[in-house]
Formats: C-alpha cells, structure tokens, sequence
C-alpha cells in the first residue's frame, strides 16, 4: 500500500511540475512581451515628448541650447535620449560625447525614420558606443511638415532583463509554493485514500492466512464504507463456509476413519489421493506409504492393478476378489468405479475393500457343518435301516441275535435323539432363545450336583474324580441350570477321553472380580494343530473314539456359547500323552 501512496503523491507531483512549467513559461512569455512592449511604449511617449519641445521650443535651430537641455536628462532619467540630424549627425546625446559619435544614418531605427519616412523606428542590437545590447526607438521631429532629424531614446536590455528577472524570480516563488502546497495536499489525499484500502488488505491478508475472523471495525462512508461492507460480509460469507467445509471433512474422516471397509481414490495421474484406516490395517502400510503414492506399487501385491487401469482408460465399474497372505491369510472383496469431478468429467478411480474373510470362513464352517450333520445323521440311520431291514425280512437265525439287533437300533436310536437334541440346544443358545436366569449360586454345590450324574461312567472306567474342597462356598452371579451344564459337559469331555485308571481334578478359584474353574484330566491330549478348532462344532481330535463313546461332537461349541452368555471366556492348554486342561473364567458379578 506504501507504493500506492508514492505511486499516487508522485503522478500528483509529476503532474503538478508539468502543469506549472507550462504556466510559468506562459506567464514569463507573456510577461516578458507586456514588459518590452511597455518599455517600447515608454520610450516612444518620451520621444514624442522630447521631439514636441525640441519643435515647439525651437531648439532644433539653437544647437548649444538643446545640448545644454539634453544634458540635464542624465540627472532626472535612466533614458538614453539622441538627436540626430537629418543627414545623421548627432546633434545631441545624454550619455556620450557627440564629437566622437559618428554619422548614425546607418542605424536601423534611424534608417527606418530619416531614410524610409517610418513613423516609428525600432531595433534591438549592440550599441557601438557603449558596447552593450540596447533598445531604440526613433521618431522624426519636424518643422512647418518637413523632417528635419530625428529623436532616439534607448535603453539597455540588461535592465529589462533585471526586470523580467526578478519578476520572473517572484512568479518562481509563487509556483513553487503553489507546487508545495499541491504536493501536501496530493500526499494527505492519497493518504486518506489508501490508509482504509490498507486496512482492508491487511484484512485479506489475514483471510489469506487463514485467520476468519478478521474484520473492518472503521465507520467510512461512501464508496470505501460500501467496500468495507462488502468485505466484512465476505469475510462473514467465507468463515461461514470454512466452518461447514471444516465440519464436512471431519464427519468425512470421522466416517472414513471408523469404516470397516477400505475406501481408496486414485486421481487421475494414477496416485492415491486419499485413504483410510481400514486400508492400512488390510494392506499392512502405514499411510505414508499409500498417500501419493502410484498405484501399481499400492495394490501390486493384490493383483487388482489392472482392474483399476482398465476401469480408468474404459470408464468402466469392476469387482472381483483378492487375497492377501501376510501378515495373515485375508479374503478382501474389491469394488472399483469411476471417480467423477463436476461436469461429468473423469478425475479417476474409487476403490472399496470389504474384508469378507469372516463370511467365507463360516460358509465354509455352514458347508462343513451341513456336511458334518449328514454324515452323522446318515450312520445312525443306515445302522437302524440296515437291521430293521434285517428283522423284517426273517432272516434273523434266533432269538439272542434278534435281540441284539434291536439293542443296536435303540442305541443308535437313542445316539439321533442325543444329536438332535443337542442341535437344538446349540440353535437356541446360538438364537438367545433361552435368556438366562441369573441368580447368586455356589460354584462348589453346583460341580457337586453336576458330577453326580457322571460319577457312574467315571467308576466303569475307574476314573477318581477330585472335587474342590467345601472349606467356603465360591458364589457367582449365573444362570444355575447353565451353569451345571457347563460344568457336566466339561467333566463328561474328560471321561470320554481319559484312559482307564484315570485321574480328573476340578478346583475353583476365587479372584477380585471373577471365578475361575479348572477341569484338568490325565487323558491322551490334543495335538496343538487341533487346539484352535477344538470349540468348533462336530470337530473331533479322535472321531473314532468319540462316535464310540456316543459323543456328538457338539458339548465343547455348546459350552463355549453358555461361557459367552455369561460374559465368560474359556482356555484350554494340552500336552498330548499327558492330559488337557480347560479353565473357564466367569465374572462374579453380571450387569
């Protein structure tokens, strides 16, 4: 704003200067002409004057009278006055002796008068006599209508010079204080004029830099109040819009951030514009190694770079899957379209990552399941179809072998009912379509009550069971029913798999905040490789021995999900040849 200022004060100036270099030197023209014609005037009037009384007083015949009179004009005048004979001779002068004076009828101004019969002679040139630049003007004198000489009065130039000098000297005073006072006046003007458009830059300036609260708190009227306005209205308009477009991209991230799926956009140079945390977590970068980065080198590994290259170049929509295997095994389900900017115009890609690995994991789990409940449905019923078959036909040679038969068919008979009744306990509890009824219970009587019902099967084996101590009771806030049925099927677990002469230790433990209990066996084990699949549903370490045992294959799942009901969690750790040991955490307290 500074050089608006200068800018300003100095075309004033420049114009001020030219303006009165102009009219000075029009004014000193037509000084200096008014000046000379006024001094032409006053040494005409004088001639005339001196030529009257020359002819009146007769002095043009008493030579010695008009020398004596003419040299009197010397005192009183700064005129020079010359009186020149007809012929030229100077029959007087007021300043110079006339006997050195030669014939002046070759002096212009005379020539003009004695020799060309001018009313007025009149020349500027260097006076022989004196050596100086001189005015003259001559006028002939006359008796009874002749010409008989003529009257020259002069004057130096140099005291019209003097003259126009100092007048000049007095008209550049003037000027100059009219130009100073044009240049203040120029300078306070632009002042006032840029010191608010200041204030107004330095208020965009301060929108430029992001502050939005800046304002004009100055009162102008006129067009700099209207500017005003407009400007803190702008800045009010551009807050407002800044706050909606800040508020905008934080809903925006806050959305992109929380998403479970990865959301990726590639601008049209082929660089990844923006990102989000799911990416990250799929594709095991950091954003700085996503951020503007190409493509091809982002998602090279998923083998989806030429999908994303041909949705760019064909403006097409793709979709297809992608696996990923480190750090772990990753099924991603891959949505590429087209990224538009206003008019319709293509700016790049949008690509959307869900990681689907879960949902093809419990296909798989729901087709291994079905498979899983045909084929231990289609024993039972072939062995029951078999030998009804068998009776019905009468080919059964006797009695006993009848009889044996038929046990068969109730046994596996009874085997269908344990399945189903099983899968439908595992459908409810899986459903919440028994809510549980939480009361405050003893674990100890609840294990008591429980392994009563398994004792039997543990005394055909020969296995000792060892139950907590009944020192104190250990309460917990659980379904009671549930809670016996964890308990059983835990114990049962551990008969079946426990070898003859067995031992199986339940303790519980009580903690600050939850109760633990322990269901540890000295049965064969479970091989690690099978320890993660151990709760899944018809997984068995050993299905021959377990479809021998009448096990379904269901007891681990359902208590995994009653543990879960509870707000539970349940471990197991195995040594195989030495025994496993399951412990299950419940809180004490549910809310």
């Amino acid at each position: 704003m500074q050089r608006l200022w200068l800018k300003i004060t100095g075309s004033y100036l420049i114009l001020s200067i030219t303006f009165i270099l102009v009219l000075w030197f029009f004014i000193s023209s037509i000084i200096q002409n008014t000046y000379t014609d006024m001094t032409k005037e006053h040494l005409i009037e004088n001639a005339q004057l001196v030529s009257e009384v020359i002819t009146l007083g007769g002095l043009d015949e008493d030579r010695e009278t008009l020398d004596e009179w003419t040299s009197h004009f010397d005192e009183e005048i700064t005129l020079r006055y010359t009186i020149i004979a007809k012929d030229g001779t100077v029959i007087a002068d007021t300043e110079s002796d006339i006997e050195t004076m030669d014939n002046h009828l070759n002096r212009p101004e005379i020539d003009a008068v004695l020799v060309r019969n001018q009313e007025i002679g009149e020349s500027v040139r260097l006076s022989d006599t004196h050596d100086m630049s001189m005015m003259y003007i001559a006028i002939p004198f006359k008796a009874d209508g002749e010409i008989i000489g003529a009257v020259r009065t002069s004057v130096s130039t140099k005291s019209i010079d003097n003259a126009i000098s100092a007048i000049w000297t007095t008209l550049s005073a003037i000027l100059f204080i009219i130009l100073l006072v044009s240049v203040i006046s120029a300078a306070l003007l632009s002042y006032n004029i840029t010191k608010p458009i200041n204030r107004v830059i330095n208020v965009t300036k301060r929108l430029q830099n992001k502050d939005y609260s800046a304002r004009i708190n100055s009162d102008y009227s006129g067009e700099i109040g209207n500017l005003n306005t407009s400007v803190n209205a702008l800045a009010a308009s551009l807050q407002s819009h800044v706050n909606e477009i800040e508020e905008s991209e934080k809903q925006l991230n806050s959305i992109l951030s929380n998403l479970v799926s990865g959301v990726v956009l590639i601008d049209d140079k082929g660089k990844v514009a923006l990102t989000n945390q799911a990416t990250e977590r799929f594709l095991s970068k950091h954003t700085s190694k996503i951020y503007q980065r190409e493509y091809n080198y982002v998602f090279g590994p998923l083998g989806i770079d030429h999908l994303i290259e041909t949705v760019i170049e064909d403006n097409v929509s793709r979709h297809d899957e992608a696996h990923l295997y480190f750090p772990e095994e990753r099924i991603l389900d891959v949505h590429i379209a087209p990224y538009y900017s206003q008019g319709w115009q293509q700016r790049g890609a949008i690509i959307v990552l869900h990681d689907i690995t879960d949902i093809r994991r419990l296909e798989k789990m729901r087709s291994e399941f079905v498979a899983n409940v045909s084929h231990e449905l289609k024993t039972p019923i072939t062995s029951v179809k078999g030998f009804a078959e068998t009776l019905l036909s009468g080919d059964v040679p006797d009695e006993a072998t009848a009889k044996q038969f038929l046990q068969i068919i109730y046994d596996d008979s009874e085997r269908l009912n344990r399945l189903i009744t099983d899968l439908l306990e595992l459908s409810k509890i899986e459903k919440q379509a028994m809510p549980l009824e939480i009361t405050k219970v003893d674990m100890k009587t609840v294990i008591k009550n429980s392994t009563r019902t398994i004792s039997k099967f543990a005394h055909d084996k020969n296995i000792t069971l060892h139950l907590p101590e009944d020192s104190s009771p250990v309460y917990v806030e659980a379904d009671k029913d549930r809670l016996g049925q964890i308990v059983l099927n835990l114990v049962a677990n551990a008969v079946n798999y426990t070898s003859d002469n067995g031992h199986i230790y339940i303790d519980v433990e009580e903690r600050s905040s939850k109760v633990v209990l322990n269901v540890r066996d000295t049965g064969m084990g479970i091989p690690e490789e099978s320890l993660d699949r151990l709760f899944e549903r018809f997984y068995r370490v050993d299905k021959a021995r377990s479809r021998h045992s009448g096990g379904t294959g269901l007891g681990l799942a359902i208590v995994k999900h009653l543990v879960e009901s509870h707000e539970g969690e349940i471990y197991v750790k195995s040594t195989e040849g030495v025994g496993s040991t399951f412990t299950v955490e419940l809180p004490k307290t549910q809310e």
